[in-house]
């Protein structure tokens, strides 16, 4: 006898309950989960890999009762899940009503994180199915270091090595990878990163499901079903899995990935649960800013409108000589019409206490080099900056791709001179794997935090605009780079 196994995924849906322009919500993603479920009742397995507790308003609790009323049977961590401390997560995962995987991130004693395991074997149609959940190595650079402090990465792949014999051993048919790995799509359709590097040397799963980053993808490569889906919600992944249950054996394999239809509704009491959390907030979202002329998109690898705007927000708030923020703490776009406090969260997603301190020239110029250097710049894109230009050749090799830095009247940076400087607390903590330079800066805490900045700056400009244009130029493009949008 066959029987069908449908595993659902998806990744990094962030919070968002709230359906908008950009965000199809809670009820229209859950549409599209009930959907794929009525297909297979008993057969079917909803996963979450991760990036979900971490919410700026609403807050970690509602988004796991939304994960609960979605009927999540399986979650690993996202680093995201870490961005407010011990005591945050470990309340979330208290309120799970389904297993929490990790099985490469611990607390620094070495136990795991109090009410997660590392793998989990679930049943299905008779079949035993065995979950791993493994977090990405990068977490700690991802993460404001105070929040990470308890915890510690180990190898995902000597957690695979361990755990999926053992899940064999214990009876599981089918094992499946849920990690919060990226991995990027090549123009020629092969993967690589971190996933692909974890899934190349672990013992054989039959699937692998990645996340951390935007891009849907659904393929079989070497008898693993390899997924991606879900970001914000506006997608779902699906393999399918036939099992032959007298020879205990897999005779066929699917993937896809299916799109949310933003129109549909979800269920009455998923639809009442997301207006519950979200009307609260109603006014403060429809405040109108400003008013914005002209279109804004944001690219992670290069220099937008955007992006300035964002670092001149940053700036703006700190009242400081020079401002830089990572550029994948934002995210969309500005259309032409009404600036409303919706339309600055939805480009800028961490509202991060925004820190102070003095920079010399030279210490800048390092930073600049340490974020161009392939393997970061791979892992992290580019900056978002204010205050200062920055002449770049991406033909030489790291370090030595910085021409010269300038202020914007075309003075040059003097590697002497202390200039004050603001960034994100995040950053201002070594995110982005630039401790380097962070560390060498006595940041301070200002206490305001970066959307109370923009909301203020835009409607001190009223008209949304960026004077000091451009700031960047580039000889070439830099090496490695992986960004999504």
């Amino acid at each position: 006898m066959e029987v069908t196994l449908d595993i659902l995924c998806h990744a990094d849906f962030s919070g968002r309950i709230r359906k908008s322009k950009s965000t199809v919500g809670l009820s229209a993603f859950s549409a599209a989960i009930e959907s794929a479920r009525e297909l297979n009742p008993e057969g079917t397995i909803l996963m979450d890999a991760g990036d979900h507790f971490s919410v700026n308003l609403w807050g970690g609790l509602p988004m796991v009762r939304a994960s609960n009323l979605l009927g999540t049977d399986v979650m690993t961590l996202g680093n995201h899940e870490f961005d407010r401390g011990k005591d945050y997560l470990e309340e979330c995962i208290a309120a799970c009503d389904f297993p929490v995987l990790c099985a490469n991130i611990h607390y620094k004693d070495g136990d795991p994180i109090a009410g997660t395991l590392p793998y989990i074997i679930l049943e299905r149609c008779g079949v035993k199915i065995g979950v791993i959940g493994l977090g990405t190595e990068y977490t700690p650079f991802m993460v404001e270091k105070s929040a990470f402090l308890p915890f510690t990465v180990s190898s995902a792949i000597a957690a695979g090595k361990r755990y999926i014999p053992e899940m064999r051993e214990n009876g599981a048919e089918i094992i499946v990878a849920l990690t919060h790995c990226p991995f990027y799509i090549e123009e020629d359709g092969s993967i690589t990163g971190e996933m692909w590097d974890v899934l190349r040397n672990i013992p054989p799963v039959d699937v692998c499901i990645g996340g951390h980053i935007p891009g849907d993808y659904a393929n079989i490569i070497h008898d693993t079903c390899v997924l991606k889906a879900g970001f914000a919600g506006e997608s779902l992944g699906r393999a399918r899995l036939v099992f032959d249950t007298d020879t205990r054996q897999i005779v066929s394999k699917s993937c896809e990935v299916m799109l949310t239809d933003p129109n549909k509704e979800g269920r009455a009491e998923i639809s009442a649960y997301a207006r519950q959390v979200t009307e609260p907030f109603e006014a403060y979202f429809n405040e109108a800013l400003a008013y914005a002329e002209e279109e804004w998109i944001l690219r992670l690898a290069t220099e937008t409108k955007l992006g300035d705007f964002l670092a001149d927000c940053l700036r703006f708030g700190g009242q400081t000589e020079i401002a830089y923020m990572n550029a994948t703490s934002a995210c969309g776009m500005i259309e032409p019409g009404v600036v409303t406090r919706e339309t600055i969260t939805q480009v800028s997603g961490y509202n991060d206490p925004i820190f102070v301190g003095e920079i010399t020239g030279k210490q800048l110029y390092e930073l600049i080099e340490l974020v161009y250097e392939p393997e970061r710049f791979g892992n992290n894109a580019a900056l978002l900056i204010s205050g200062f230009h920055a002449e770049l050749d991406h033909t030489k090799p790291s370090p030595h791709k910085t021409i010269r830095l300038t202020l914007p009247d075309g003075t040059p940076i003097d590697l002497e001179r202390s200039y004050s400087v603001c960034t994100s607390a995040y950053m201002a903590s070594g995110g982005n794997d630039t401790s380097q330079v962070a560390d060498q800066i006595n940041y301070r805490n200002t206490d305001l935090r970066f959307h109370d900045a923009a909301f203020a700056y835009a409607k001190s400009l009223k008209v949304l605009a960026v004077e000091d244009w451009p700031r960047l130029k580039e000889i070439g493009t830099p090496e490695n780079d992986n960004s999504p949008f």
